[in-house]
This record gives C-alpha cells, sequence and structure tokens, in this order.
C-alpha cells in the first residue's frame, strides 16, 4: 500500500456564477501547485465545500482534478456523506475516475456509536478496493476518536493513514510511531512545523493553494537542519493564517487566489462575499508574507 508524503493542497471548488464548475480555473490552480513541487491534491474536503454541493458536482469535480493532473501526482478524494451506501457509490465513481485514494469523514449529526463508525469505513473500502484515509476532524464533525480507536482503525489492512486535522500532537506521534507504514497527515496548516518534528512527513492543507511553495520550504529547511529558518518561515505562514481566519479561512483563500490572478468565485451560501475591507486586509497580509520570506 503507497505511503504519501509531501505537501497536498485541500484543494478549493471554483465555482462560476451559477455555482457550476469554473473548469479553467482549476486547471489554473492545478498547474500553478504542480509548478511548486506539490506532491498531491486532497479534492472534495471541507476547504472544497464538500457538503454544500450537491453529489453529482462532487463526483463531476473528482473527475476534473484527476484529468487534469493525468498521474502527475497523487488525488486522494473525500467521499464521505452521510449514508454507506451513497458514500460507496461516490468511492465508485472516484475510482473510475483514477484516484489514488479515498476519505472520509466520520459520519455524524447521528449519535453513532465507534463500532458503527469504524464499520462504515470498512464497508466503503471494503466495496469500493482503494485505500482509505480517515479523517479526524473532531471540531468540524464532533466525533472525537481516542488514540487506541485511532490504532484499531489503521490496524486495519485497508486503511491506508489517517488525516490529523487536530491539534493533539501527543496522539499524533503515538499514530506515526505504531503505523510506519501508514501515512500520517497533518491537517492544521499552523502546526506543520511541529508535526515534522514528531515524525509526519505528509500534509494536507487549505492553505497550501495560496502558499504551497512556503511550507515545501519549510519541509525542506527542516530536513537540511536549518530550523531556526524553518520556525522563521512558519511564523511568517501562521501570520497569513491569522488574516485569513479573521475574514474567514475559506472564503479568504478564494480572496487571495483572485488577487493572486485565479478567480475561483465566491464560496456558495450561506457563506458572504468578502467586502472591499476583506480584500484590503489580504492584500497587506500578503505584501507581510513577502517581506518575511526575504
Amino acid at each position: 500500500m503507497k505511503k504519501f508524503e509531501g505537501v497536498f493542497p485541500a484543494i478549493i471548488t471554483p465555482l462560476k456564477e451559477d455555482e457550476s464548475l469554473n473548469l479553467t480555473a482549476l486547471e489554473k490552480l492545478i498547474e500553478k501547485t504542480l509548478a511548486q513541487g506539490v506532491s498531491g491534491f486532497y479534492v472534495g474536503g471541507s476547504t472544497g465545500e464538500s457538503f454544500l454541493l450537491p453529489d453529482g458536482q462532487r463526483t463531476e469535480l473528482i473527475r476534473a482534478v484527476c484529468d487534469i493532473v493525468r498521474g502527475r501526482a497523487g488525488v486522494i478524494a473525500n467521499i464521505g456523506t452521510f449514508s454507506t451506501s451513497a458514500s460507496i457509490r461516490m468511492a465508485e465513481q472516484a475510482a473510475d475516475a483514477g484516484v489514488s485514494a479515498i476519505s472520509a469523514v466520520p459520519p455524524f449529526y447521528f449519535p453513532y456509536n465507534k463500532t458503527e463508525i469504524k464499520e462504515y469505513y470498512y464497508d466503503i473500502q471494503r466495496a469500493s478496493g482503494l485505500p482509505m484515509i480517515v479523517y479526524n476532524v473532531p471540531k468540524l464533525s464532533g466525533v472525537s476518536f481516542g488514540t487506541g480507536e485511532l490504532e484499531e482503525l489503521l490496524g486495519h489492512e485497508g486503511i491506508a493513514g489517517i488525516k490529523q486535522t487536530t491539534y493533539d500532537l501527543y496522539q499524533t506521534e503515538t499514530l506515526v510511531r505504531s503505523f510506519p507504514g501508514k501515512s500520517v497527515f497533518c491537517g492544521h496548516d499552523e502546526i506543520f512545523l511541529p508535526a515534522l518534528s514528531v515524525g509526519v512527513n505528509a500534509a494536507i492543507g487549505s492553505t497550501f493553494s495560496i502558499m504551497a511553495d512556503k511550507f515545501i520550504e519549510i519541509r525542506r529547511q527542516y530536513q537540511s537542519g536549518r530550523l531556526e529558518r524553518a520556525r522563521a518561515l512558519q511564523g511568517s505562514v501562521n501570520q497569513m493564517i491569522d488574516v485569513l481566519l479573521e475574514v474567514g479561512i475559506f472564503k479568504a483563500i478564494k480572496g487571495v487566489l483572485k488577487l493572486q490572478g485565479i478567480d475561483c468565485g465566491d464560496c456558495k451560501r450561506p457563506f458572504k462575499e468578502l467586502t472591499e475591507a476583506d480584500y484590503k486586509k489580504l492584500e497587506q497580509a500578503m505584501k507581510i508574507l513577502e517581506e518575511g520570506n526575504r
């Protein structure tokens, strides 16, 4: 089973005014980040407005990304839905599109027990035949896994790894040490460097679409033993992340991409459009980011 390494943008979903996919912007974004050296893409996650998209549009997006990438990098598709059967259908369509692996948030809203959640993952993986990346995101899903529960999941032969969108580096280090053959992704861009220090060698990040080169450089500096430079770079990107969070992370990323010359439209409602004041904050943050990396 392939072990993933490197920087994977959690790609946004470019939309036109009628909320159809903007394939031109999608191709520009993918080509830009491939040129910067990313290792792959995470499609249809939180950053991609997953649960705001109709299932048909989610599968259209997965296929479009695979068609543009053409095997030049990995593609991991979030196929999680509210039911096992619907997730299996999307996973099968993702397999047909040519993804490298699938991923899913745990089923939420209804009070499932942990046995039901584990079987959800096993059933989807078994039906699709694809490697499964568990998406551990307790803040958004409302589902918290203990370390022992994650160890049980990672012990399953079809589970290829986990996206750790949690600040619990103690838990993350345990998983890295206990499962050296599995892929453990850092899911919080702002702790990328600390995650590297506990053995993580892969990351899926929202902000990689706008500054993948900065994170690739953090990883390179860390691996070269230049820790002070890596720390300075992490501090610089974190200043940018502070502003993105203030504006609203997902719509702010689309705003920065527009300022970078790739207009990906707005996030779907009920997200609000960015204001002129928001754009001014983002422009200033971009200037500070570049000054901090000279």
